[in-house]
């Protein structure tokens, strides 16, 4: 007994160390963040880890008195990429994956392993391919088409998502619909929908949070001032002024910090039951 009593005493210090090490790793970055943004980027360089003594504003304001950077249009232009494309993510896959998790027979495998594949290819590499095609068809890259090219890349994971969610669903409730004359459309939108909400809000974050920090393809898809790109002007050829990079660094993370703050149990509800569901 005492023995058992011994080796649980361990596993227990073992398990508080290593979950000590994992969120000493989680909050470092977010540290260095908030303490470098109020720190002159010479004192950075010198002492990254050194509160900063006395704290000073210049990395923020230089922000937002840049001239050739303007912090509202780059927060205005992130936040309508993320909410737009995040709504039509959400709509085509939620339809799509309604459509696989019901249809029997060789083409619904083969749209199984189509958006399956699209999960497994980095979406880094077709940039160039879609560059081209969206010029050979006349299409200006713009915000409207970095949004359809964003969606493009976040529709195979979440059509992931809603498929295996939908079929533990009872067709039960579809038969009752159509016995009271509603339609495929009316069955899924006002019926089957709703029941995914908690689906929903794990998609929700993952491709939320992805278009918000996507740096990538802003900057190479149309050169589209964003939140994160703006971190990129602070960077030189040569050099970097730290205490900027630190300052843009701070501007993308605090909306994100605040967002889940406000809504963190639903944050882990909707994460917990749509990982449990699917």
């Amino acid at each position: 007994m005492r023995s058992f009593k011994r080796k649980r005493q361990a596993l227990d210090t073992l398990q508080t160390m290593i979950l000590l090490v994992v969120g000493i790793f989680i909050a470092l970055p977010i540290y260095l963040t908030v303490i470098n943004t109020f720190k002159p980027s010479n004192d950075i360089i010198g002492d990254p880890l050194g509160l900063p003594i006395p704290p000073v504003m210049d990395n923020i304001v230089v922000i937002i008195e840049n001239p050739y950077a303007n912090i509202v249009k780059m927060y205005g232009n992130t936040i309508f990429l993320m909410v737009t494309g995040t709504f039509f993510t959400i709509v085509i896959s939620a339809m799509a994956a309604y459509y696989l998790a019901r249809k029997k027979g060789r083409l619904g495998e083969f749209m199984k392993i189509y958006f399956l594949a699209g999960i497994m290819v980095p979406y880094v590499i077709v940039y160039l391919p879609l560059c081209i095609l969206l010029k050979k068809a006349g299409i200006p890259l713009n915000v409207f088409s970095l949004i359809l090219v964003m969606v493009s890349s976040s529709i195979s994971f979440s059509v992931f998502m809603y498929t295996n969610y939908i079929t533990t669903l009872p067709k039960e409730l579809e038969e009752s619909a159509a016995i009271d004359g509603a339609t495929k459309t009316q069955t899924f939108w006002k019926i089957l929908f709703p029941i995914l909400r908690p689906c929903t809000a794990a998609v929700m974050i993952f491709v939320g949070m992805g278009f918000w920090n996507d740096f990538q393809t802003p900057l190479l898809m149309g050169q589209i001032q964003t939140i994160t790109v703006g971190i990129y002007s602070a960077v030189g050829k040569y050099s970097a002024d730290w205490g900027i990079v630190f300052a843009y660094v701070f501007f993308a993370t605090v909306p994100v910090v605040i967002a889940y703050l406000c809504a963190q149990k639903s944050f882990v509800s909707g994460l917990t039951v749509g990982a449990i569901k699917g």
